[in-house]
């Protein structure tokens, strides 16, 4: 089974990744879970520390501030 995402010139500079997608692993949809959760734990982090500062140079007051 082919998976869309694979069609992107992105994708295709992935060493193996073609392979793995002609292979019809199972594996790819939870790896690609996986990989985005993964991102998304390690962006929230520095979210949280650049608000503030954001905030303050702008002189925001926390109400005109949507999270």
């Amino acid at each position: 089974m082919a998976y869309a995402i694979f069609d992107t010139p992105a994708i295709h500079r992935i060493p193996g990744i073609k392979e793995l997608a002609q292979a019809g692993s199972e594996m790819v949809p939870p790896l690609l879970i996986v990989t985005a959760r993964l991102l998304q734990v390690l962006d929230d982090p520095s979210v949280n520390i650049a608000v503030p500062s954001i905030q303050d140079e702008l002189a925001a007051t926390p109400a005109k501030i949507s999270r």
